[in-house]
This record gives C-alpha cells, structure tokens and sequence, in this order.
C-alpha cells in the first residue's frame, strides 16, 4: 500500500510545489516538443501524471485557498484576487491539520492572501507579497524584511533547500513551495535571462487553432472586453509577435525549472526521495492567443487545465485520465499521513489513483465557479464532464440573473468554437447539466 503509516513507520514527508499562471501543455511532459523543462519532465516521468486536472477558480488568491483548506472559495471565503482576500477565521488548512500531528510546516515564494503565513500556521516562512518584479524583490523572512537580489525563482530554491538542511530530522515535514513564474512581471513581461530565450530563437511556433475565434457563440462582452483588448494590446494578432511572446512565456518556464532542478536534486542527494511526495501543479491556466485573449477566469479550457503529477515512495509511474482537483491536494496529503478527513472536506484523497486502482468510483464532473466580477470577467460558473462543458455567465450586476448561456461538446469541438446551446439534440445534456449545477453551487457553498 502506498505511503498510508502505520505506529511502526515513519511518517512521510510532503513538498507541494504551486506554478504560477503555467498553464496544462507548457510542460515537455505534457506533449509540447517546443518547451523545454528536464527537470519537471524526469519529475513527472517517473511519477503519476494526471492529464485532466483542473483548479476550482483560476486566479491566484482564490486558487491558492482552495488548495489550502481543500475547499471551493465560496466556503473558504476567497473568491477574488483584490480586496484583501481572507481566508475564513473558521477554516483549516494545511499547517492547522498537519502541526496537530507533530509535523514542520514550511511555506516559501509568492504568497497572495490577506491572512499571513505565520496567521494561518506555518512554522517556517520566507515570502513575497503578491506580483513583482522577478530581481532583486523584497522578501520578508521569518517576518524580517530583506531584499533578495538576483533571480526570484534561485532565491525561492535556496530558501527551500535551507528549510530542508535546518529542519529537526527528528519530525516529518511539509514543504509549500510558491514560484513567481512564470506570471508576468511587474512591466508586464516574461522577463527571462536572454540566454534562455536564445534556447528558443530557432524554434517555430504556430498560433493556436482558436487563434481567430470571432467569439460567435460567446458572451458579447468578451468581444470588448479586458481579455481580448490586452491581447491586442500586447500584439496577438500578428503572427511574429505572438511567437515571440510564447518564446519568451517558455523561456520563464525553463528558467524556473532549472532552479526547481536544484530542489529536485537536493531531495535526492540526501535520500529525502525514499520518504518523500512531491506534487507540482499550477494555480492556474493562461490564455496567450487563444480566442484572441489573454489572461485567465474564464471557464476555458486554456484558463482552468493545469499540469498535475505526483511523484512519491512506491509510485509506478504511468499517466492518469481521471478530472482531478487542486481541492484534492489536502485530502490527499492527509490519507497519507493517516489523518482523518473532515467531511467538510470538498476534495478527494487521490491516493486510489496513485495505487493505479481500476474499479473505481471517481468523479465524472466537476464545478468550476468565479462568482466576482474579476479581471475583465462577469460572474460565471460552469459544470464540466469528460465530453461536455456547460457554462452560465450572469448579469454583472445581478449574479442570479443569466446573462448567457454555454454548452460545448469536447469530443467533437476540443478548442470551444461552437456553442451548441440551442441545438436540439443537446436539449436532454442542457437540462442535466443545469440541474447538476444548480445542486452543485448549493452543495459547495459551505
């Protein structure tokens, strides 16, 4: 049996490892031949990779709660990025559950709540507030204020690796590890070393094959709106520069991989990698082209996929189909550690899919919700299946009034080009799908 502890075993140890805006294919291990990421790649190759895995609402804050407490934001208290996002004084996360039973918590890199590090339970955390510039940022470490020179994502390893050097060996651990990258910096821009965009000068890039979506089918205010005049903006409709733009988003990706290489490295050289899981997954998906927008929120598949693997203790490597959640984290780590679950738990343990059970029962939908009005977006949720997608966008003004309404059939149309909403050999699908969602939105509000 993988990882469950007995009074005789020791007690695993746990890295969780939360990319930033990286969304499902920029992954080498994810299909794309263009990227490069060795690191993540051997990691994810030796480990379990779950190809359908999705965040309950992409967007930093409300995204990083959710992994957190394993539950929907709409419980936790953080649906939004901006008006300082507070988890619930009620909520347990990570470090309440895990400094109970005896282990050190750590949280190093971005942190993006209201609630401090040291507020909601880690023992040891060296930080950054937010957004910024990705040189010389201000960090607070243990609560002193300090300036990290050089590169971010060499700062976030070293202090990750110092945390595993200075821990008491004596007591298990978890490690939340929070790179920057690859979001943009604080100029709006994937300012990667110029020798890791000369890696891609010689490499061509098509756009994507939504690239020219008109948008027929979808909320009118999209056609106007934040995610398609930023990505005009920025020069998404012309060929080269959108390339070169993609260039420069892999090229952020490869240097955070290398410094995360180092992490990687450490836990095997000091044989950590016997009694150590390490998960990698990002908050949140990004659009760079797709439907001619760019950003995140939206119900697309662009914005809400995200890579996932797990590496671990008698893991056999191999990939994994199932929709799986970043509320899925906690439950996991906590069947791992023989923890009981709270039934307020929204998540699921995935450790039956890391034993490779086959006779299963596992999810065969999920609720996806963003009921602010953020970064361009009106209020929406969605219901996806493994075929369908149904999507409800609500008056920006009233979030229980339907503005609009969306179903995309994933089999036949994978890139969402087609609303099928009134056709009518979708009619029973539409109907399913609304009930499921109105029963969901109820059941994860609390």
């Amino acid at each position: 049996m993988i990882g469950a502890c007995s009074d005789n075993r020791e007690s695993p140890n746990f890295i969780i490892v939360y990319t930033d805006d990286q969304r499902f294919d920029a992954l080498g291990a994810n299909d794309n031949t263009n990227i490069l990421t060795p690191s993540l790649d051997s990691l994810s190759r030796s480990g379990i990779n779950f190809k359908n895995a999705f965040v309950t609402l992409s967007i930093c804050s409300p995204s990083r709660a959710a992994l957190l407490t394993g539950r929907y934001g709409s419980a936790n208290g953080v649906t939004t990025y901006n008006k300082n996002p507070t988890i619930n004084d009620d909520e347990r996360t990570i470090p309440d559950y895990f400094n109970d039973v005896g282990y050190q918590t750590a949280m190093v890199g971005k942190w993006h709540l209201e609630n401090s590090p040291k507020d909601i339970g880690f023992d040891f955390y060296s930080y950054f507030i937010s957004n910024g510039s990705w040189y010389n940022r201000k960090v607070f470490e243990q609560g002193e204020e300090k300036t990290a020179s050089g590169f971010i994502e060499d700062y976030n390893a070293a202090q990750a690796i110092e945390f595993l050097k200075n821990r008491n060996n004596h007591e298990p651990f978890v490690l939340f590890l929070n790179p920057q990258l690859p979001h943009l910096d604080h100029n709006h821009e994937w300012d990667a070393r110029k020798e890791t965009i000369k890696k891609y000068e010689n490499i061509n890039l098509d756009p994507p094959q939504d690239w020219k979506d008109d948008l027929s089918g979808k909320p009118p205010y999209l056609k106007t709106g934040r995610h398609r005049q930023l990505a005009v903006d920025y020069g998404y409709r012309d060929r080269d520069t959108l390339a070169n733009l993609t260039k420069r988003y892999y090229a952020a990706i490869t240097d955070m991989d290398t410094a995360l290489g180092r992490v990687f490295q450490y836990v095997d050289q000091e044989g950590l990698d016997e009694n150590t899981y390490i998960f990698v997954l990002s908050d949140n998906g990004w659009f760079i082209g797709d439907h001619m927008f760019t950003s995140k929120v939206l119900a697309y598949e662009e914005s809400i996929r995200v890579p996932f693997f797990v590496n671990g203790p008698n893991i056999e490597p191999g990939t994994n189909e199932h929709m799986v959640l970043n509320i899925d984290i906690l439950p996991t780590l906590m069947e791992l550690a023989d923890i009981e679950i709270p039934n307020k738990i929204h998540g699921r343990s995935l450790l039956p899919l890391l034993q490779h059970e086959e006779k299963i029962q596992w999810r065969d939908r999920f609720y996806y919700e963003a009921p602010e009005p953020q970064l361009g977006s009106w209020p929406l949720h969605a219901v996806r299946t493994q075929r369908y997608k149904y999507i409800r966008t609500y008056e920006l003004n009233d979030r229980d009034k339907i503005a609009y309404e969306e179903l995309y059939d994933l089999d036949s149309d994978p890139h969402e080009l087609t609303n099928v909403i009134d056709d009518e050999k979708y009619r029973s699908v539409v109907k399913e799908l609304s009930r499921d969602m109105d029963s969901l939105r109820g059941k994860f509000n609390n």
